[in-house]
């Protein structure tokens, strides 16, 4: 993969082992152990939603992330979306929802993902869009 700047230095991520699952991870500055997983959305192999989780789950995700370290675990998930389309070219859609228990929270969470989506489109000239919290990425379509 070709390196592309993503707003902060990504951490070293590990690609899934095997081909089918579509699971990566990286462990940040911390010691906390991230999981990006890609699952098939309605059993459709072209479309995608991410789930960004802590492998541990002793500690809230958002406090983990609110550590100063956000800017470059969005990165590292930036840098594996971009791995993921190029090692899976059939894939139409990837989304996600940036989910908080707090109200306040997750409308933080919606406009950090929105910066990190509006830069994931000019690295690919992916289409986006959101609708009811759901960020949606779609492949532009070919002519």
């Amino acid at each position: 993969m070709s390196p592309r700047v993503t707003l902060a230095t990504p951490y070293p991520f590990q690609r899934p082992a095997f081909i089918g699952i579509r699971e990566y991870s990286f462990i940040n500055s911390h010691g906390d152990e991230y999981s990006v997983q890609f699952v098939q959305k309605n059993n459709h192999i072209m479309n995608y939603i991410v789930d960004l989780s802590l492998k541990s789950h002793d500690q809230d995700e958002y406090q983990t992330m609110n550590t100063g370290d956000v800017y470059r675990v969005m990165a590292t998930v930036v840098s594996i979306l971009l791995d993921f389309i190029e090692q899976t070219p059939y894939c139409q859609s990837i989304e996600f929802i940036p989910v908080s228990e707090n109200h306040q929270l997750s409308n933080r969470r919606s406009t950090l993902f929105r910066r990190y989506v509006q830069r994931f489109k000019t690295l690919t000239g992916w289409d986006y869009k959101i609708n009811d919290g759901v960020f949606t990425l779609s492949r532009p379509k070919t002519k």
